[in-house]
This record gives C-alpha cells, sequence and structure tokens, in this order.
C-alpha cells in the first residue's frame, strides 16, 4: 500500500514498510495511505476473532505483507 505524507505533495510517495520505519514525515506530516482500503468481511466472524487475529486482519489491510 502505498503512503504520502498529510504535509507534502503527491510527488513523495513511500510503501508502507518505508513510512512505518521513517514514522514522521521530513515535512512534520504524517503518513496515510492514498487509497483506504474498503474490505468486505463477514461481521460475525470477524467479532469473534481472538484479539490477536482480529488485529492481524485489520493490520493487514493497511499494510503490505512479508513486513
Amino acid at each position: 500500500m502505498d503512503y504520502r505524507s498529510t504535509q507534502g505533495d503527491l510527488s513523495t510517495i513511500l510503501k508502507s514498510p518505508t513510512a512505518i520505519l521513517q514514522g514522521l514525515s521530513p515535512d512534520g506530516g504524517l503518513y496515510v495511505p492514498l487509497h483506504f482500503p474498503q474490505p468486505t468481511y463477514n461481521l460475525a466472524t470477524l467479532i469473534s476473532l481472538p484479539y490477536q487475529q482480529l488485529a492481524a486482519t485489520i493490520l493487514n489491510w493497511f499494510f503490505d505483507r512479508g513486513l
């Protein structure tokens, strides 16, 4: 997933691992996704997951796999 700074221009795009490791943008902005995921899920199944599995599921929507 691609991320950009809330303060920068669209020319500086980072992949999720780089945005995580960098933390704050050099211009002082926060990194946000270019496009927010639109996952499809079964709510009954999702709320029945253990916390760790629920967190991993949600994080996978926002971050590239293989971190």
